[in-house]
């Protein structure tokens, strides 16, 4: 999956300013599967109008840039839904405590240690983060239209990834505070 896709499916549900756009992937529904940067959506924004995929409509603000709201074209339409139509493959884990893992050996344990409590909090807030999310959702569980009832799985999803984390969190802290060397 490209970027381009997941704007192209927050501009399929409704028209957003660059903004917007950016703060789902910071905060809200976006930040369950991608990170991009705000610079990196408007970069995307910006190709994706050239090839005509999206489109915009400039918002006057008094003493401020325009505002651009951007929707998705008929082009970007047929773009996203060939995507779409595509099998997807399992995403390759590209993880910095895999990399401890391999050599934590060379460092101290107490780093290691500090680490995984560092982000075990981190999972745990982005797990309640979340969770947040989908409250929305959950109370309406019987009466979502569908393109509502893939987010709530896909969010269902990202909380038990994080909570999965957490929990092999405390599962590494508890092995490792177990060795002799720690004590």
């Amino acid at each position: 999956m490209a970027l381009k896709h997941a704007i192209l499916a927050f501009l399929s549900r409704q028209p957003l300013s660059g903004y917007e756009v950016a703060k789902e992937f910071d905060e809200g529904f976006g930040s369950c599967f991608w990170k991009a940067s705000q610079q990196q959506v408007y970069v995307e924004l910006g190709k994706l109008e050239q090839q005509g995929n999206v489109t915009y409509e400039a918002i006057p603000q008094p003493g401020r840039l325009d505002k651009k709201i951007y929707s998705i074209t008929t082009q970007g339409q047929k773009e996203l839904t060939n995507w779409l139509m595509k099998p997807t493959e399992p995403t390759t884990i590209r993880e910095d405590l895999g990399v401890i893992g391999l050599a934590g050996h060379l460092i101290d344990i107490e780093v290691i240690v500090r680490e995984i409590e560092r982000r075990r909090q981190l999972h745990l807030e982005k797990a309640h983060q979340i969770q947040k999310l989908d409250e929305q959702f959950a109370k309406n569980l019987e009466s979502l239209a569908p393109k509502d009832l893939y987010m709530h799985l896909i969010i269902r999803r990202a909380i038990r990834y994080q909570q999965e984390w957490v929990a092999w969190c405390d599962e590494a802290l508890q092995v490792i505070t177990a060795l002799p060397e720690y004590k």
